[in-house]
This record gives C-alpha cells, sequence and structure tokens, in this order.
C-alpha cells in the first residue's frame, strides 16, 4: 500500500485529531406509532441511522438499542434501561436517534437526561431530523430550541392521550368492541363488532354443557386437554391473531381460563368493557375500575348460551364456593414454596394436603401437569415433604462439611510463593495489553487523518480501518479474559469467596428454615423413580474453586 511519509512538521497537527466516538442507536416505537405510517418503523429507524453512521468516520457504532410499542412518555422501558446500562459501564459515549421525540415525550424528564444525566457521563447526544448535536450546537439558540421541542411532544402525548380515552369511551357507550382481542368463541370484525367463530364457538358451548352438569373448571381443563383443544393462547397464535413467540408453548388449558369463560357476560350477547384504565400518557399503568363504573351494553351481538343456563352455573359455582370455603383450614406455610419441580415436565409441583383423623396434617409434592392438565403429558409421581426436607438437608449438610474442606486448602494456596506469582503475570499481561490496545487506538485514530489529507484513498482507508479494529477486537477479548482470572482470584480463590460465606453462614444450623432454602438452593427436580436433583445457587463459584483446588493451584487453571 503506498502511503506518503508524515513530515516532521506534521507532528503538532496529532493533537488535534478527531475522537472515535463509541455510538449505539436508539430507535422506539409506541402503540399510536404502529397505526401510523411504515416509515416510523424500528426497521427504518434504525436503517436511516446506520446509513447517518456509516457516513461518519469518527462515530464508531457499537450497539443498537429499541424498544416496541413502549410509550414515551416515561423512560421505564427495557432498551432504553439496557442502553443506560452500557453507558454506565463505559461501553457507550454517543447516542443517535431519528428526533427527540423518539428519545422521549415527557418535558421534565427528557430536559434532565439532555442537560444533566447525559453530560454527567460525558455522552454525546445527536438527533437527526432535528439537526441536534450537544458537541456542536448549530447555533446560540439552540439551548432554547431544543426544550421548546421536548415541551411540544410532552403536550403532543397529553392531548392524544386525551382524544384516544374520549375516542374509545364514545364507542363503549355505542356498545362497539373496544379491546385489542375478542372473547374466546368471537372474532373481532369491521366497525368494532364481535361475531361468532364457528371454529371456537362449539367448545364453549361444550364447556357451558359440562359445568351445568356439575362438572369443575379444572375436570374441565382437564378434559379438554385430553382432546386435544388447543388453549386460547395457541389458538389465536396459529391464527395470527396474537404474535408474540411467548404464546409458542401455551398449548394447555387451566382452570383459571375456563374460570373466565364460565363468568363472562359476553357469551350471553351483552357487552361489558372498562373493567381496567391506562394512562396512555403518564405511566401506562393499569388499575381496576369499580364494577359499578364498568360500561355494560345488553344484546350487542350474538350470545352463544342462553340466560338459563348461564345463571345455572353461575349459581353453581357460588354454592361449591362456599362449601370450600367453609371446609377451608389454613395451610401451614412450606419452607420449600416455589423450589420443587417436575424433573420430566419441570413445571412447578403442587403441594397438597392430606388431612389425618387426629386433626393433623400431612403434606406431599405431585405433579401438576398430570394432576391437574393431563395424564398424557406426565408420570404420576408423589413425594412425601417430610422425606424431601430430610433428603435436602443432607445435602445442605455435606455442601457446608466441602466447604470447611476447601476453605482450608485455599488459604494455604494463597500462601505459596507460585500463587502470588500467578497474580503478578497476570497484571503484567494486562499492562502490556493496555499499552497495545492505546498504540493501536491513537495508529486508528490517526486512519481519518489521513484519509482526510488524500494520503490515504477510501479502499486503503476502509481496509485498514477494517485490520485494525479486528485487532482491537482481540485485544479487547483478552483484556476481558485476564480481568475475569484476576477477578475470580479476588473473590472465588480466597476465604472470601461468595459460596464459600454463605455456606459458612449457615454452619452451625442444625434445621432446615426457609432462608436457607431461599438463599442456597435454586430448585429441587423430582423424578419417577423418586430420584432427586438439588441445583445449587453459587454454582459457578463453586466449580471454579473446586478445579483451581484439585489442580493444586497450577498456573493457568481457571
Amino acid at each position: 500500500m503506498a502511503r506518503t511519509s508524515r513530515k516532521m512538521i506534521d507532528a503538532p497537527a496529532q493533537t488535534n485529531r478527531e475522537k472515535i466516538w463509541n455510538t449505539c442507536i436508539y430507535g422506539r416505537l409506541s402503540f399510536e406509532d404502529d397505526r401510523k405510517k411504515e416509515s416510523d418503523s424500528i426497521g427504518n429507524q434504525i436503517a436511516m441511522l446506520e446509513r447517518y453512521i456509516v457516513e461518519r468516520p469518527y462515530l464508531k457504532l457499537t450497539s443498537v438499542f429499541k424498544d416496541v410499542n413502549q410509550t414515551g412518555t416515561n423512560f421505564e422501558r427495557p432498551g432504553f434501561n439496557a442502553m443506560m446500562e452500557a453507558i454506565k459501564g463505559g461501553k457507550i459515549n454517543c447516542i443517535v436517534v431519528k428526533d427527540l421525540s423518539r428519545f422521549g415525550r415527557n418535558y421534565i424528564e427528557t430536559g434532565t437526561y439532555l442537560e444533566k444525566i447525559l453530560p454527567f457521563f460525558n455522552v454525546r447526544f445527536i438527533s437527526v431530523n432535528d439537526g441536534y448535536d450537544s458537541l456542536n450546537p448549530n447555533n446560540q439558540d439552540e439551548g432554547y430550541i431544543v426544550p421548546l421541542k421536548n415541551l411540544i411532544h410532552d403536550v403532543y402525548a397529553r392531548d392524544i392521550s386525551q382524544k384516544i380515552k374520549s375516542g374509545l369511551a364514545m364507542k363503549r357507550k355505542r356498545g362497539e368492541f373496544t379491546g385489542g382481542i375478542a372473547a374466546y368463541g368471537y372474532l373481532k370484525v369491521d366497525g368494532g363488532r364481535l361475531a361468532i367463530d364457528k371454529e371456537t364457538a362449539p367448545i364453549v358451548r361444550n364447556i357451558f354443557k359440562w359445568a351445568s352438569g356439575g362438572m369443575g373448571d379444572m375436570c374441565i381443563a382437564q378434559r379438554l386437554n385430553e382432546l386435544g383443544i388447543p388453549s386460547p393462547s395457541e389458538y389465536r397464535y396459529t391464527k395470527g391473531i396474537v404474535k408474540s413467540s411467548r404464546y409458542v408453548n401455551m398449548r394447555y388449558w387451566y382452570k383459571s381460563a375456563v374460570r373466565r369463560i364460565l363468568v363472562n357476560p359476553v357469551y350471553l350477547g351483552h357487552m361489558v368493557q372498562g373493567k381496567m384504565k391506562s394512562d396512555l400518557w403518564g405511566n401506562g399503568g393499569c388499575v381496576d375500575v369499580p364494577e359499578e363504573q364498568w360500561v355494560e351494553i345488553k344484546h350487542t351481538h350474538e350470545p352463544l348460551v342462553d340466560e338459563q343456563t348461564f345463571l345455572a352455573v353461575r349459581n353453581m359455582k357460588q354454592q361449591r364456593a362456599s362449601l370450600v370455603e367453609n371446609k377451608r383450614t389454613a395451610n401451614e406455610p412450606s419452607i420449600l414454596q416455589g423450589q420443587v419441580f417436575c424433573g420430566n415436565c419441570k413445571r412447578s409441583m403442587k403441594r397438597r394436603k392430606m388431612s389425618k383423623a387426629n386433626n393433623m396434617a400431612f403434606y406431599y409434592f405431585t405433579c401438576a401437569t398430570y394432576e391437574d392438565i393431563s395424564k398424557n403429558d406426565c408420570t404420576k409421581k408423589r413425594m412425601n415433604e417430610p422425606e424431601l426436607l430430610s433428603v435436602l438437608y443432607t445435602s445442605i449438610r455435606k455442601q457446608i462439611d466441602l466447604a470447611v474442606d476447601i476453605e482450608y486448602m485455599v488459604s494455604k494456596l494463597n500462601g505459596r510463593e507460585r500463587f502470588s506469582q500467578h497474580q503478578n503475570d497476570l497484571d503484567t499481561e494486562i499492562t502490556e495489553t493496555e499499552k497495545k490496545l492505546s498504540r493501536l487506538s491513537m495508529i486508528r485514530s490517526s486512519l481519518y487523518e489521513d484519509y482526510q489529507e488524500k494520503l490515504l484513498d477510501e479502499s486503503e482507508y476502509l481496509f485498514t480501518k477494517s485490520k485494525y479494529e479486528e485487532d482491537v477486537r482481540v485485544l479487547r477479548g483478552r483484556l476481558d479474559e485476564l480481568y475475569l482470572q484476576k477477578r475470580r482470584i479476588a473473590t472465588m480463590l480466597t476465604p472470601q469467596n461468595p459460596w464459600l460465606m454463605t455456606l459458612k453462614k449457615w454452619r452451625k444450623n442444625k434445621t432446615l428454615t426457609r432462608e436457607m432454602v431461599i438463599e442456597l438452593v435454586e430448585r429441587v427436580e423430582i423424578f419417577n423413580d423418586k430420584t432427586i436433583s438439588i441445583c445449587f445457587r453459587y454454582r459457578d463459584e463453586y466449580e471454579s474453586l473446586l478445579r483451581f483446588v484439585k489442580t493444586d493451584g497450577e498456573a493457568g487453571v481457571l
């Protein structure tokens, strides 16, 4: 590659070298934006900003953050929070957005971020369509224009919120369906009407028929599962009514889904709406509305069940609930609550109670899939709670005894000269790697200056830039690995290891407690043959420590 040598008189120009900014793209799309023109889509936002960054060599794109169906009136958004974590971690020092409204619509909070938080972290902020760059404001009036735009976005969000809520209220009074998804058994059609879904309506009618015959919610759910009838969530996903991937594996009917159908007056042909309200401008949260404020319009669509059957089912459920309430006795709290799972289907096992003649209670765990959902999808298994507690406590005591032995070995290792030498070698390699990175950064930065001065053509610049960036990537990977090894030595390979510290805390406990289980155990799985698998917390710390001890502290084993 041909290149003209730089003369000594050019050396002072090095001090004015263009800074390379580690840049991220942030895009946001709200529910309201999703109904607007395609140009506001997340994909188009990001594509536009990528082109903007490519045309500016001093901006290095490191990551893309986005929030879909998220309001701009507050900053509690997953993508935004992930971006702020990256900023706090020093990975990003420049944000590029399409316009200020994508960043936020709340006047006060947006201003706080632009004027206080981002400058505190030395983060550059660029809003492309607004022509705003916090590093190079276009003119002296920029300090007035940006807050004014933020205020306009804030007022716009409030106004849109009020208009949407007023429009929805009018539709409810006219008996139009304003929800996003129609009740199971119906389809949402043009004009906010509900029409019978010929595929699922027979299933709803069968549910009411079985319930009126005395079948309980759980038994109905089991029958539906055994017949292979898709759950409401699975049905809507396969039909494209909902698109989120979280509905893919929701194939079971549960008693809660059956109960919601049996108490919903929509199946009588009545429209009941306004049970909840959301603040479209503020925090976007939903709150329950008192029943007397619900909007009920009768005979808005074709019913799926007659009123006599509906009322009979409701009365039967009320009587059954009253009997259950009278017989119900308080369960003793379980110290294993939320920790016991089926080893086959991986679902949480259900803790059941068996009363004895002497007014005593006996508890055991069973597979909820087999007992409550479908006997075809798992196998029968049962584990008595006292037996499980005994096995768990014995396993924890073994972990505590092991920790005592390993702590002794770790203290001996820390006193060895070879262990200290390994720490020194790590510090030396870290220093050398950081020097190499610094040199590469200087060279890479000078490339852009060479390109501007026509010492490199575009193809030479892009090729060399790519090579240096790959070298930097390799060195940063090695530096991360070295820092990880140093952290392990500083925390894991000492008596302050979290695994050792936690187990030492419970060394004197003679019985199992809820606090011990929460802090030490992640999950317990039970299999067909009563085999028990216990997954302890701090597994990574324990395994790293054990590997180091087993190799007697030989260098390079981390």
